[in-house]
Order: C-alpha cells, then sequence, then structure tokens
C-alpha cells in the first residue's frame, strides 16, 4: 500500500510538470528506451538475480534523460521482491533494480513502467533449489546462510546448499570444510549421478562440531558438495572452504576413497594404535560401496618392501554407534611366499565400510602402497588363501532416497 500511494503522488506531479512545461525533475517523459540489460536471469528460491535490472530512458532528442519516473512490478504477485519497487532515471538516464526471487519454482515477469514509452519487460525463472548447484572451484572458500528457502529434500526437514565441484584429469586428494557457530555443520558429497561418495558431521565426533571431509578420488569428474546440518529446520550462517591435502590416510580418522584410487604412505608408531596387540599401527579408509542389480566385487590390496602388510575389511553400522562388524581380512596373498595383502570382497547390498591397513605384526612400521581397484568383478586368476568372511552386509532402510541407497538413517551421532 505505501509503495502504491507513492506512486499516485508521483503520477499526480507528472500531470502537473506537463500542464506547467517543466522540463526538469520526475515529471520528465521519455520517449524511449535502449541498453536493456538483466533479461532472462535464473535462480534458485529465495536467490537474488546475479545481475539487476537496468535500462537507459532516452528523451525526445535521443540523449539519455534523467529524472523519469520508473515503477517495478512482478507477475506473479509476490514471486519476487524488488528494491527498490520506484525509482528515478539517474544523470546517464538509467533506471534499476535488483531482484530476490520468491519461494515458488516457475515463471516471473518483471514490468518497468515509465510514462510516454512501453513498459518494459524482463523474464526470470525460479528454480528448485533441489535442482542447482553452484560452480565451486578447489581452493574456494564460500561464505553463505543455509535458509527455509533452501532445498529441503523430500521435505525432510534438512536444509542444503549444493555446489558443483568439477577436477581434471588425475587422482585428486582435499578436504572440505564447513563452520559455523549457529549451528551444528553436517557435510554430504555425492557424485553427478546423486550417490552418496561421503559425509562428514563433527571434525572430531561429539566433540568439535563443524565438519571436515577428507576424500581420495580419480579424478576427471563431477561431484556436488551439499552443505547443510546435523538437525532438521536449521538455519544460519556458515563457511565452506576446499582445500588440496596429501594424499595419504589420516591415521585413526578415516579418510574416503573410491574405486580406482592409490594410496602412497607410511605405518608409524603416531597412527591409529591397536588395543589388542601392542604396540601395532594402522590407518582407515572408508568406502561406499554400490551393490548393483546383480552384486558387486570390491577388490583391495596392500604392498610394501618395508613391511608385512594386514588388511582388514569392516562394515560399519552408524546407527549403532558407527560400530564396525569384520566381513574380510588378508596377511599374506600367497602365504608363505607373497606377503602382499590382498581381499576381494563380494558386496550384495549397498553399504560403507572401513578399511584397516595394518602390519602383521605388531612394531612395524615403514612406507606401503594400497590400491582400491576400479573393476567391479572377481580376478580371472587368484592364487591361494585370499579372505574369509564374517558375516554380510546388511543394513536398516533410510529415512530418505539419498540415504535409503546406502542402507543408513540420515543422521546419526555416537
Amino acid at each position: 500500500m505505501k509503495s502504491l500511494r507513492s506512486f499516485v503522488v508521483l503520477a499526480g506531479m507528472v500531470g502537473g510538470a506537463l500542464a506547467c512545461g517543466d522540463s526538469s525533475g520526475p515529471g520528465k517523459r521519455a520517449t524511449s528506451v535502449t541498453g536493456i540489460a538483466g533479461d532472462n536471469q535464473s535462480g534458485p528460491t529465495g536467490a537474488q538475480l546475479a545481475f539487476p535490472l537496468t535500462f537507459t530512458a532516452l528523451g525526445s532528442d535521443g540523449l539519455p534523460i534523467q529524472g523519469v519516473s520508473v515503477t517495478w512490478s512482478v507477475t506473479p504477485a509476490g514471486a519476487a521482491i524488488l528494491t527498490p519497487p520506484t525509482t528515478t532515471t539517474d544523470a546517464n538516464g538509467v533506471a534499476a533494480t535488483t531482484a530476490r526471487l520468491g519461494t515458488t519454482p516457475g515463471q516471473v515477469t518483471i514490468q518497468a513502467t515509465l510514462s510516454g514509452v512501453s513498459p518494459v519487460v524482463y523474464h526470470a525463472t525460479v528454480l528448485d533449489p533441489c535442482t542447482v548447484a553452484l560452480t565451486h572451484n578447489l581452493g574456494e572458500t564460500v561464505n553463505a546462510t543455509l535458509a527455509t528457502t533452501d532445498c529441503n529434500f523430500n521435505a525432510q526437514g534438512w536444509f542444503y546448499d549444493f555446489y558443483a565441484l568439477t577436477f581434471p584429469p588425475g587422482q585428486q586428494s582435499f578436504r572440505v570444510s564447513m563452520r559455523s557457530t549457529a549451528f551444528d555443520t553436517w557435510i554430504d558429497f555425492f557424485s553427478a549421478d546423486g550417490r552418496v561418495v561421503g559425509f562428514d558431521d563433527d571434525s572430531i565426533l561429539g566433540v568439535a562440531q563443524n565438519s571436515q571431509l577428507d576424500v581420495i578420488l580419480p579424478g576427471d569428474t563431477s561431484y556436488i558438495i551439499g552443505a547443510n546440518s546435523f538437525d532438521r529446520f536449521t538455519t544460519g550462517a556458515y563457511t565452506l572452504t576446499t582445500t588440496t591435502r596429501p594424499a595419504a590416510l589420516n591415521g585413526c580418522r578415516a579418510v574416503w576413497v573410491a574405486r580406482g584410487v592409490t594410496v602412497s604412505d607410511s605405518i608409524t608408531t603416531s597412527d591409529c594404535a591397536d588395543s589388542s596387540v601392542t604396540p601395532r599401527n594402522y590407518d582407515v579408509a572408508r568406502i561406499v560401496v554400490y551393490s548393483g542389480a546383480t552384486g558387486t566385487v570390491l577388490t583391495l590390496s596392500a604392498h610394501s618392501t618395508a613391511v608385512n602388510p594386514r588388511l582388514a575389511l569392516y562394515q560399519l553400522n552408524l546407527a549403532n554407534n558407527y560400530a564396525r562388524t569384520l566381513v574380510a581380512e588378508n596377511d599374506d596373498s600367497l602365504a608363505g611366499s607373497n606377503t602382499n595383502a590382498f581381499i576381494q570382497y563380494s558386496v550384495t547390498a549397498n553399504n560403507i565400510y572401513d578399511i584397516i591397513v595394518g602390519t602383521s605384526a605388531g612394531g612395524e612400521t615403514g612406507a606401503y602402497t594400497f590400491d582400491v581397484s576400479a573393476s567391479t568383478t572377481f580376478s580371472p586368476r587368484i592364487s591361494g588363501p585370499v579372505s574369509r568372511g564374517r558375516g554380510g552386509p546388511g543394513g536398516a532402510g533410510g529415512r530418505d532416497s539419498w540415504w535409503r541407497d546406502v542402507g543408513l538413517p540420515k543422521r546419526s551421532k555416537p
């Protein structure tokens, strides 16, 4: 009502100015417009369009004209917020406004009305925020805010901002950090087809509520970072940062890996300590494995000339305080003749696994190479004892489609 009343007052001023022949101030009339900019933009719900909506008003002499009154309006009503809703052209004849999109996806028409010429019409598209990812380059820091206009995926109550991260050819090792003083952060990391690759809640479980996700990937593809929160219906400011890191494991803190990666690292006395054998240390890799319609095979190997490597594969149960269940292990791929460790494990359901890279005997330290094969089938030739299974994969159904894929509830803290 306030903007309408202002428009009526300005309209009266225009009429008075014309009657008196005044050639300056808000009563001036344009005869044409030029330099229309900002048309055909798009953005997710609640986002401000990247570029202001502008045009230049021209007088009868073809020159920019100052002081022309402009009223901006939106169809459908409320589909965007315009700032300001009314203005006058400046010394260069330019009128401008910014548009913040509303909460309903769809097409929006924005109109600039001024005396003397036909309205200037702009078009915008309000996108479903669950289908939009902002481009993110490795090494960038983003200051953003979770809001109720963000993606509320499957109406589950977790608001998401998505960032698209694309890598060049070659293996990549990096860290995604999310920090906030307003809420308990959570990072999800997805492949381009929407499958979970990794996630992190607390950089120190139950202690530091900022998130830190370490990942080693084959590269040459695109991934999606999902910045969100541990608790439902949470909003507030946060900072998201990506940085490169050495292609190594982190001792007790798991590093997420994918099929096709190779890690060169060392077992040291500062790595995670095995409480059952003292002293024996190990590193931890974590992987999401999708079984497919007919199952899949996960192939792991550890090679070393410095230590006698040992591999163990544990199914991870986030719904039960991150409990591990041993499903396969191997010390020597060829008993008595080849001390390199090798596991081939048939996965029949989608699950998350911890891979323990350690040593056969206590007190061993030294360099090793760890591989996750890209192959999803059994090797055509397997010699000697490879692994022995202890139990099988399982897991309860999730609470939305992403997490149903990996058989997990959406959120769980130890």
